[in-house]
């Protein structure tokens, strides 16, 4: 792979500028510049260079031992760029206010980034691309993205991504330790503490159950708690963290934290529950369907093998897992917004999601979960039942849908990670109550 050079993205912009003269739209929001007419060619955008920029959950290594495939089938050079997701998701706004070009194909979480990058311009609905049979290959069949991932790849109503995984959550529990204890598994929230109290153990190095610590990262498993206690983040334009009903999920998630979790609860990042429990410490822990191939390995765990999986609990309002995930995105600034179109739907062709998830990643394509390879070889059925049931249920937006994602997870997650000190109602509401001032300043300030 050889990074573009500047003549290569010269060359191609004069090619895009020549289609341009021919009457045809502007690439990126304005529509793709290609002829529209004509049939689909792999081979439209030879001697292109394209830059990748992505922060790297684990897909990275599947794409380069396969970037050649693309780029002999298309004639398409890539150089895939990639950060961890924490540098990432810092960098990528900064360099988008820069109206940075010198990529093309950029990551997205629309839980996180939507409100943001939506008013700010920074996505290129992708549907004038989908809609065209000309620019989308004949197989690509966007409707295997399952309704509520469609639904996870929108903003306004505009699709903006392609997800390369399909993220939900679920709780993970040792079997073993049930059965010891004599108890079915559990559906509720009340029924899921219970078995934590009973089977909590300190003297022994046994915690009833992990949750995440760090404000930014908690308000994912706690969307579960929240909308299953019928509550919301905001309500008819007015943040709603501080509502009874978010505080009654504020008391549930840390009375277990704080009651049945494990020492330094309250700095746990997003592995550190997972951790816990592949090192036999925790009964169970509640978070995103990604832990099951470490967890079900023996070299990486001492509990595999010993793991049953369960739905998210059900609360007043029934249970709330949420469905979202990272997908690719064109950059709106590219030079390349047409060719980094054929990039994205190969990146996420059913070809690649059935290798993907025979290799353990959760694909967003329901073809990939139904082929006979993958259900003859399925590790953890269990797991597969469960997290299509939860895709199914789905209804809890795991983030507040406020702009900017980051600041808003920041502040609504202040109040959970507060509740895993063990603080008492009146606290966690006074702390809410602060907590929602800011969210609302944040809703007021969006243009």
């Amino acid at each position: 792979m050889r990074k573009a050079t500047a003549p290569s993205r010269v060359i191609a912009v004069a090619g895009a500028l020549a289609v341009l003269a021919a009457g045809c739209s502007q690439n990126g929001t304005g529509g793709p510049s290609v002829d529209v007419t004509g049939d689909f060619d792999w081979k439209r955008f030879d001697g292109t260079a394209l830059s990748v920029y992505i922060p790297d959950t684990g897909q990275a290594e599947v794409l380069n031992s396969r970037l050649s495939e693309f780029e002999d089938l298309t004639g398409i050079e890539v150089e895939i760029e990639t950060a961890d997701v924490t540098s990432y998701r810092q960098n990528l706004p900064v360099r988008l206010t820069a109206r940075a070009d010198d990529f093309d194909v950029m990551a997205t979480f629309p839980e996180v980034d939507g409100p943001q990058f939506s008013a700010n311009g920074w996505y290129v609905p992708l549907d004038q691309y989908i809609e065209h049979e000309s620019v989308t290959a004949p197989d690509y069949d966007i409707d295997d993205f399952g309704e509520g991932v469609r639904n996870a790849m929108t903003v306004d109503d505009e699709t903006v991504t392609v997800l390369w995984e399909m993220q939900t959550d679920l709780v993970y529990y040792r079997k073993d330790l049930l059965r010891e204890a004599g108890l079915d598994v559990p559906e509720t929230f009340e029924e899921w503490e219970a078995a934590a109290a009973q089977i909590h153990d300190p003297s022994a190095d046994m915690y009833g159950f992990a949750l995440r610590g760090i404000p930014y990262q908690t308000t994912t498993p706690y969307s579960s708690f929240l909308y299953a206690h019928c509550g919301a983040w905001v309500e008819d334009g007015q943040a709603a963290i501080n509502s009874p009903e978010a505080v009654d999920a504020y008391e549930t998630y840390g009375r277990w934290g704080s009651e049945y979790g494990p020492p330094g609860i309250t700095g746990f990042d997003w592995p550190v529950p997972s951790q816990q429990f592949a090192q036999g410490k925790v009964f169970a822990f509640l978070d995103v369907n990604l832990f099951v191939g470490d967890l079900e390995d023996p070299a990486e765990s001492t509990v595999a093998g010993d793991i049953g999986y369960a739905p998210v609990p059900a609360g007043e309002c029934g249970r709330a897992p949420f469905i979202g995930g990272w997908g690719y995105a064109i950059n709106p600034f590219a030079q390349q917004a047409d060719a980094a179109w054929y990039f994205i739907q190969w990146a996420t062709s059913a070809e690649i999601n059935l290798e993907m998830k025979l290799d353990g990643w959760p694909s967003p394509r329901t073809s990939a979960w139904d082929s006979e390879e993958f259900q003859a070889n399925d590790p953890t059925p269990e797991f597969t039942e469960v997290v299509i049931e939860s895709t199914e249920l789905a209804n809890a937006q795991m983030n507040p849908p406020v702009a900017p994602g980051v600041q808003a997870r920041e502040i609504a997650g202040y109040v959970i990670h507060r509740s895993l000190e063990g603080l008492s109602r009146s606290e966690l509401q006074e702390i809410a109550d602060q907590q929602a001032e800011e969210l609302q300043e944040l809703i007021d300030a969006a243009p």
